[in-house]
């Protein structure tokens, strides 16, 4: 049990909302295993409020440093002191580091989602084609750390194809990716039978059962990493493996995305199976 004075490190996540964030589960749990004085919260800031809360952060002297979350990964960056090369790339910020007066703002998505991919889907992005589903933040964050890691081909498909398109030139220009946009009535059933990764970076199948008509084209050949996740499986993930493919769901990269946090933050390798147990047990408390 976390008991809190006047030494405690501090640490949190901001947002609106914060109320479902399994990030406190997580790292509170790292920290008890390491026996560290530390703890972290969740801090539910409305817009109006954001500016002043992070100007107020900067006043407590235990604030080691905050995760960020929707809608503030983008509107933080002005407030930041410095950002690293890869939230420079990535333009947001889920991860900042209060460090000697100055806010250091990283993006830790990009790493978290890599190595998931890796470790838990045993699937290395070098030289393969891959079909991102959305065209916001996370999209961005994966179609970029796919394009680094070295993919052939990216295929990004939205419901709005000029934003598809304008991620997909960045993709093409900054890293000499091939990447293509294309909108939810195209004619895709040639791209996703190309695509050995199909990437669902929208809340698609989780909040609605909306289902894009494309996806019924995904056939044993593809690998869905769909990033939701939730007690029950994601239904585009549920509906991928009906069909004979194979994929995960997202809480690998919360976790891997949570590890490279505490290792910035506490300069400590994370206890990551310590974390990973909380997150499940957390999850299996929520129903199935």
């Amino acid at each position: 049990m976390v008991k809190i004075n006047g030494r405690t490190k501090l640490v949190g996540i901001v947002g609106d909302p914060v109320a479902h964030t399994l990030s406190p589960v997580m790292h509170n749990a790292a920290f008890q295993a390491l026996d560290l004085n530390w703890s972290y919260l969740p801090f539910h800031v409305e817009e109006d409020g954001f500016n002043d809360f992070i100007k107020w952060a900067t006043t407590i002297e235990n604030l080691v440093g905050l995760n960020v979350t929707m809608p503030y990964k983008e509107k933080v960056k002005p407030l930041l002191d410095e950002l690293t090369p890869q939230a420079e790339i990535l333009g947001a910020v889920n991860t900042i580091h209060f460090q000697e007066g100055r806010l250091i703002g990283h993006n830790t998505d990009g790493r978290g989602f890599l190595v998931s991919l890796k470790k838990d889907g045993r699937r290395d992005p070098s030289g393969k084609r891959a079909l991102v589903i959305g065209a916001g933040g996370a999209a961005k964050s994966v179609a970029i750390s796919l394009a680094i890691a070295g993919a052939k081909e990216i295929f990004i498909v939205n419901r709005t194809k000029d934003k598809a398109g304008r991620l997909a030139e960045l993709v093409a220009k900054s890293f000499n990716c091939p990447a293509f946009g294309f909108d939810f009535s195209d004619d895709l059933k040639e791209r996703v039978q190309a695509s050995e990764l199909i990437v669902n970076a929208t809340p698609l199948g989780m909040l609605t059962n909306e289902v894009p008509q494309f996806f019924e084209h995904v056939t044993e050949k593809n690998f869905v990493y769909d990033l939701t996740y939730s007690p029950k499986e994601p239904k585009l993930l549920s509906l991928a493996k009906s069909k004979g493919a194979s994929g995960i769901d997202g809480i690998g990269m919360l976790l891997y995305q949570g590890a490279a946090a505490f290792e910035i933050w506490a300069h400590l390798d994370p206890p990551v199976s310590v974390m990973k147990r909380a997150l499940m047990d957390s999850l299996k408390k929520k129903g199935v």
